[in-house]
């Protein structure tokens, strides 16, 4: 189809035999010059692409639809940019002193405030020496309740922001002739009035959503040059896509915003998979993303138009089998997908998933408000299975999803998109990733993009289900348990600490961490051997009594060290160890193995820092199992209150054993968390020594010394110690 100028259009023996253009009373006012928010993007953005246009190849804009009454078109779609173009053209007249006069048959039938301004304005002369609306609203001839007129004042506005972009563009009036479009008589297309109704809703200003369709459909029509692709997509917007949103429409019966979400995340997509950053898009903005990431890129399309089209066919295979559902979709997703705990053929979705529904949330805009990364990959991964249209083995697909959960579970630090971080921007390898997984079933060892090798997903994590791929390979009888331990809320996913060969221990920790008390666990396991983490040089990690929450938080770190710290292979080897029995793990077992620890203790005198950590339950608080406690002081550590700092809630675990124990008199107080008020002085505990300072000076007087032996190990328990010859003064030494 040809296109055509605003020039053409209003020429003198035009081919379509028009001799004047009017806005039809029915019209709403000109928009484009409006100061709302909408207005602004779209005079911004429609004047900078015609700006460009200019300066380069031109520029084709969308369809024109009219109805030619007695010579005189009456636009019925196209009304904005038609005024948009006469405005400039009267610009472009006064600034060169064209004096063209067919800028006389362009004229407005709404009020005749607008009439009437458009007849002054093509017989008006400016100076052009200052801002246009200042200059015109000072003429005689310009009424002051014109600007009352919203038509009027969009029209100074607009003119105001074609002086500012286009007043230092030469040759601006033959430029113009650069700028076309479609023009289509609705009499030859055998349409009627009717068709305004539903192109423009009586008046009603288009919604943000139907300018984006209409640019959509231009760029892949006029720019991608595939009219029968922008013919497909736009029957699909009315017909198929809407259906598949209209479950999900909001209060207003709308399902733009549903459209415009999902739109967002597949174009985040297309972001990532072609190497870039969010930071380097507004995904706000839709029109932007459509210039950027569609205009000129078929392919993109095509990803667009498959995306909707998979989830269109979801919706249409489950009803085909079943009309009792009334969510096909969200009950396509929770067959594979489960919440909190295991199921058959199912995987727990990471704690960054709210919702199983992943299309749910992805149309009504949470995942693009938080966990973005995580919600996106879950999404991509049943988009890959789907557009693989059976390709892919469902029993296949089940377990590669597994995969790339337990990578996301176990990649918080890794699954980021931050360019200016020590991580980087991973998103577009994560896809890569990704894609080889879902389509291949192989976790690739590396992922490079131009030449370039980049990280990934948690290398650590990676390895184990590399491994696990293997193993479950060969042993699919174990598959079953296997994933029955990675769903555990402890572990999601990360096995190391069990150990996926060892499939008899599987089940025992499920049983010990689901049944057993904490407390218990923790005394247990510390019980058999140092099973203690250490964080930095002044922390360590233990586990924690809380059955709740901060409980949860505790063993889940304990269980997922950061980096390769080697303490880990303490814990495991001391978890192992108490799994390692054929005997009922319960809180009876685990407290037998605590008192034959202790009287050990008791029989060979020696007591080191896990004998009062086990013994005395005020060593441990509940809380997130942080102690303060260097190398060369155990017995001095400090039980943290807060989980990355010492608080005034935290304290030295050996006075609060003096106090409980009634070592010290009922009366003493904390001085802070280090020390006592005691006889007059301080109180404190080091690591061979009771000490007592001055509260005058703060040095030493006194000095309690405790029975150890050549390895600095106490050969008594100094609580009942102290407790027994605190007042006996041959125990202290004074200063």
């Amino acid at each position: 189809m040809r296109t055509t100028t605003l020039k053409n259009l209003i020429s003198e023996n035009n081919p379509y035999g028009i001799s004047g253009i009017i806005i039809p009373r029915i019209q709403r006012a000109y928009a484009q010059g409006r100061s709302d928010t909408h207005a602004v993007k779209t005079r911004e953005r429609f004047l900078s692409a015609i700006q460009a246009g200019l300066m380069n190849n031109g520029l084709t804009l969308d369809f024109i639809y009219g109805n030619i009454q007695n010579g005189q078109l009456i636009p019925l779609d196209g009304q904005q940019r038609l005024t948009t173009l006469w405005l400039l053209h009267w610009y472009a007249d006064k600034k060169e002193d064209i004096n063209d006069k067919r800028l006389a048959r362009f004229s407005y039938n709404t009020r005749y405030s607008a009439r009437d301004f458009l007849t002054k304005l093509v017989n008006y002369k400016p100076t052009l020496k200052k801002r246009l609306s200042d200059e015109i609203r000072n003429e005689g001839w310009f009424p002051m309740d014109w600007i009352n007129d919203p038509t009027v004042r969009g029209m100074l506005t607009m003119l105001d922001e074609i002086q500012e972009r286009f007043s230092d563009t030469d040759d601006l009036w033959n430029k113009l002739d650069k700028i076309n479009f479609y023009f289509r008589d609705i009499e030859e297309m055998k349409l009627t009035d009717d068709i305004y109704i539903k192109m423009n809703s009586r008046g009603k200003p288009l919604t943000d959503f139907e300018h984006f369709k209409a640019e959509l459909l231009k760029i892949i029509r006029s720019e991608n040059n595939d009219e029968t692709a922008a013919k497909r997509i736009g029957l699909k917007i009315d017909r198929e896509w809407t259906d598949l949103l209209w479950p999900y429409r909001d209060k207003y019966n709308l399902v733009d915003d549903s459209f415009l979400n999902f739109f967002r995340m597949v174009s985040l997509i297309l972001i990532y998979k072609s190497d870039q950053s969010s930071s380097e898009f507004n995904l706000k903005d839709d029109f932007s993303l459509l210039d950027r990431l569609y205009k000129n890129q078929p392919d993109n399309v095509v990803f667009l138009e498959t995306a909707f089209d998979c989830m269109v066919n979801i919706q249409s295979k489950t009803q085909l089998f079943t009309t009792s559902t009334t969510n096909p979709i969200g009950d396509f997703f929770s067959s594979y997908l489960s919440e909190n705990h295991y199921e058959p053929g199912k995987v727990v979705v990471p704690q960054q998933i709210s919702n199983l529904d992943i299309f749910k949330e992805v149309l009504n805009g949470a995942a693009l408000n938080r966990n973005t990364p995580y919600w996106l990959i879950m999404l991509y991964s049943f988009m890959l299975y789907l557009m693989k249209n059976g390709s892919i083995k469902e029993i296949d697909f089940r377990r590669r999803l597994r995969v790339v959960v337990n990578l996301l579970k176990n990649s918080r630090n890794e699954v980021v998109d931050n360019p200016n971080g020590d991580a980087g921007n991973r998103m577009p390898a994560n896809l890569r990733q990704v894609d080889s997984i879902i389509l291949s079933g192989e976790i690739a060892d590396f992922i490079t993009i131009d030449n370039d090798k980049r990280q990934n997903f948690n290398v650590i994590q990676m390895e184990e289900e590399r491994q696990k791929l293997q193993f479950t390979k060969e042993h699919p009888e174990y598959s079953d348990g296997l994933f029955r331990l990675e769903d555990h809320y402890l572990l999601q996913g990360r096995t190391d600490v069990v150990g996926y060969k060892n499939t008899h221990l599987y089940q025992r920790f499920i049983h010990v961490f689901d049944t057993c008390s904490r407390d218990v666990i923790d005394c247990a396991m510390l019980a058999i051997s140092d099973y203690s983490q250490r964080l930095n040089n002044w922390c360590i990690q233990l586990g924690s009594g809380d059955q709740n929450e901060i409980g949860d938080k505790v063993w889940y770190a304990l269980f997922h060290p950061t980096g390769k710290n080697p303490d880990f292979d303490k814990t495991k080897k001391s978890l192992r160890s108490l799994l390692e029995t054929n005997i009922k793990i319960d809180d009876k077992y685990l407290q037998e193995k605590i008192n034959t620890y202790l009287i050990e203790c008791k029989d060979k005198k020696q007591y080191d820092w896990r004998y009062y950590y086990i013994a005395y339950p005020c060593f441990r608080p509940k809380r997130y199992g942080k102690y303060t406690m260097y190398d060369d002081q155990p017995y001095a550590l400090v039980a943290l209150h807060s989980e990355k700092r010492e608080s005034s809630n935290a304290y030295q675990c050996m006075l609060k054993a003096l106090i409980e124990n009634k070592a010290v008199a009922n009366s003493v107080e904390w001085y802070d968390i280090r020390a006592l008020s005691y006889r007059k002085g301080l109180l404190t505990c080091e690591n061979s020594a009771f000490v007592s300072y001055s509260l005058n000076d703060d040095k030493e007087r006194a000095r309690f010394n405790i029975p150890q032996n050549t390895e600095g190990i106490d050969i008594v328990d100094r609580i009942q110690y102290f407790k027994d010859y605190r007042k006996d003064n041959n125990c202290w030494i004074y200063y």
